[in-house]
């Protein structure tokens, strides 16, 4: 069996979000005073705030735009938090809220426009957005894959690829492929799918040295654990990913705010060097622990069928 999923878990807390530079996508230095707390949006806001996670950002010119999860006492929705030096943010608000539940607010540039591809599972469609007035008014603007109801699909679009990834409610990878980002997206049937723990994206597609990695979510000690990166290998006969950095990013101990779990990871390099990157962590209650077992009993049979068949 590839893992053991626990019947007994730490009891999770509530999700919060952290960031800082680094000079290379290893060996992190995680510190406490780099976080935005679940706790703060309830005092900006005034409102309950359950959690916020996802965290997804971009640059433009000198001010950094963070989009994240944000859970109240409705459906969750995507809020924004603006900073212009990547140290101090300022909340700015809800900017996209449906009827249904929102997360993992991929944003991105092409073609000088800018597109969020959020988690929007509810609708039972793959949506993406635009900006009318960046970084506020998202609005719809296609529908890239239909009838299909998808758990956070990262995109990869470049040059000589254009792909999306995702799991369904079963864990099970899917992949597509398209000739830009408004073709046809198409199911790949070489990709040879993961399925159970670390199938699930958990962040962008990042660029290392002309190679691709995607972050997937890691549920060995229950879910959002940590986040593995994985390495996207093309050959002539099938699409796969190899493993290449286990627990990228796992409980910090020493800080209470992600003490139980990570599970989302958003690093991009730079322009006059280094690397800067978003994350979010589960805060640990006590030591008290909850029994899951109908979750561990599936993802121990899916590991079995896993084994068995590979």
């Amino acid at each position: 069996m590839n893992y053991r999923y626990p019947f007994m878990v730490a009891r999770g807390g509530n999700w919060s979000v952290g960031y800082q530079e680094a000079s290379q996508i290893s060996g992190f230095n995680f510190r406490p005073i780099n976080i935005i707390t679940h706790q703060e949006v309830n005092r900006l806001t005034e409102e309950e705030t359950a959690y916020i996670a996802d965290p997804f950002f971009i640059r433009n010119q000198d001010t950094f735009y963070l989009y994240v999860e944000i859970k109240g006492i409705d459906n969750a929705n995507i809020a924004l938090f603006t900073s212009k030096d990547g140290v101090d943010y300022s909340y700015a608000g809800i900017v996209l809220d449906e009827s249904f539940h929102l997360s993992y607010p991929q944003v991105f540039r092409h073609e000088e426009n800018y597109y969020m591809l959020p988690e929007t599972k509810g609708s039972n469609q793959v949506l993406l957005y635009k900006a009318e007035k960046f970084p506020y008014s998202w609005q719809v603007e296609d529908t890239l894959i239909k009838d299909r109801a998808l758990k956070d699909a990262s995109i990869l679009l470049s040059d000589e690829l254009n792909l999306l990834v995702a799991v369904d409610d079963d864990l099970k990878q899917v992949m597509f492929r398209a000739d830009s980002l408004f073709g046809k997206w198409n199911e790949v049937k070489e990709f040879e799918p993961r399925w159970g723990n670390e199938s699930r994206p958990g962040g962008r597609f990042v660029s290392i040295d002309k190679d691709w990695y995607l972050p997937l979510q890691n549920h060995t000690e229950g879910y959002g654990t940590g986040i593995s990166l994985y390495k996207l290998l093309i050959t002539s006969e099938d699409y796969k990913f190899e493993l290449v950095n286990e627990l990228l990013l796992k409980p910090q101990k020493e800080i209470n705010w992600f003490k139980r779990g990570m599970h989302h990871l958003d690093v991009q390099q730079m322009p006059e060097g280094g690397y800067y990157m978003v994350y979010d962590g589960d805060m640990s209650i006590g030591d008290d622990r909850e029994l899951q077992w109908k979750r561990s009993v599936k993802w121990n049979l899916v590991d079995l069928y896993n084994y068995l068949q590979f």
